[in-house]
């Protein structure tokens, strides 16, 4: 009678140890599936909208999470259908669970990623947290030299800071277009991630840090309850471990990017910063050690850029249009902005009066979107 009723204490001990471990096996896999999930959404975002490439060690976690994942579940079902028999088949049920729920806490604790995705080609080219921007080849026309100086400079040692200035619609956006998209397209550009920001007119320096931390791939839940230093601190701890190419579009003040986190272009980290601005002065406020003046067009190169936009058989369409399409084409001062957008709103105007109209709108209106919505009205 002694023996059978230390038998039953004792197999109640164990069974009593075993759901206990069994409710905290179920909470960490839960925990770890909800895990798992959000550091695969982070994932899927890196991949499919800029274009990384997950991490080794990354995809290594995912898979041993879900192995585990499995192996959790089927004890799970194991404990169901049990009656927990025989205290030895208890005591040993009861080791496997606590073995399994330290495997689970393990794997937890290790998928805490800052940083989930790199660069296609292993963190050595293809422009990690970029994304191709969306270009026009017939802007392109006059502006293949500004490209090449740009991409140029890309390479050189003793230059860091890049500075494109000129007025507004010169090409100064499609020339930062070409060399981005040109670096992404490249294999192995030496670049770990190629960044772009647009910045505009009014400066949001903490708008500036949530754009670079979504491309660089760092998602923490925690970002929005961060302070701007916090921020700071966090791209700063990333972007100085690796190298960078920051575009900014659209600079009209001084960034001050120590602040928003990124690390200054140097000798040791060959990082490397192009902007544009419509300003010189702000080219010396932002530290470019090169600045490049991005001049209009002459006129044979506008005049091809119009035609080109507005095309051969509309100009021919009656000799009167010529003489009045080349008035048209001198209105837009050179500026491929301007010929392409203008051009492309004069194609379907097929008579010379429709082209003596849209002159007259341009005589009295510099090209704008207002002057665009008057000439597709006509």
């Amino acid at each position: 009678m002694g023996k059978g009723f230390k038998s039953l204490v004792t197999r109640c001990i164990y069974v009593g140890k075993m759901d206990d471990n069994m409710k905290k096996l179920k909470i960490a896999t839960e925990e770890l599936k909800d895990l798992g999930n959000s550091v695969m959404k982070r994932v899927k975002i890196c991949e499919e909208q800029q274009q990384m490439k997950r991490l080794d060690k990354v995809q290594t976690w995912l898979r041993q999470a879900d192995i585990v994942i499995k192996e959790a579940e089927e004890y799970f079902l194991m404990s169901s259908s049990s009656s927990h028999g025989l205290i030895s088949s208890s005591h040993k049920m009861e080791k496997k669970i606590c073995k399994k729920l330290k495997e689970v806490q393990e794997i937890k604790s290790k998928g805490m990623f800052e940083i989930v995705a790199e660069s296609i080609g292993g963190g050595i080219g293809g422009g990690g947290g970029g994304s191709v921007v969306k270009d026009s080849d017939e802007q392109t026309v006059g502006l293949e030299a500004v490209s090449g100086l740009v991409w140029r400079c890309l390479t050189m040692e003793n230059t860091g800071i890049i500075g494109l200035y000129g007025v507004e619609g010169v090409g100064k956006t499609t020339v930062l277009t070409q060399v981005n998209n040109r670096l992404l397209q490249q294999k192995g550009n030496g670049f770990d991630f190629v960044l772009w920001v647009f910045v505009s007119k009014n400066l949001n320096l903490e708008k500036i840090q949530d754009t670079i931390r979504e491309k660089i791939g760092f998602l923490d839940r925690t970002w929005t309850s961060k302070t701007e230093e916090e921020k700071a601190s966090k791209i700063f701890e990333i972007l100085s471990k690796r190298r960078f190419a920051l575009f900014l579009d659209d600079v009209w003040e001084k960034v001050d990017l120590v602040k928003a986190g990124v690390p200054p272009p140097d000798a040791q980290n060959r990082s490397k910063i192009v902007f544009t601005t419509c300003s010189e002065e702000v080219c010396k406020e932002m530290s470019a050690q090169t600045k490049i003046k991005v001049e209009k067009l002459a006129w044979e190169r506008a005049w091809d850029l119009f035609k080109k936009n507005v095309g051969e058989d509309t100009v021919k369409n009656h000799p009167d249009i010529a003489k009045v399409a080349q008035e048209v084409a001198a209105r837009c001062d050179g500026l491929p902005l301007a010929l392409v957008t203008i051009g492309r709103a004069m194609a379907s105007k097929k008579t010379p009066q429709e082209w003596r109209d849209a002159l007259y709108i341009l005589s009295t209106s510099p090209p704008n979107f207002s002057v665009l919505k008057l000439l597709d009205r006509n």
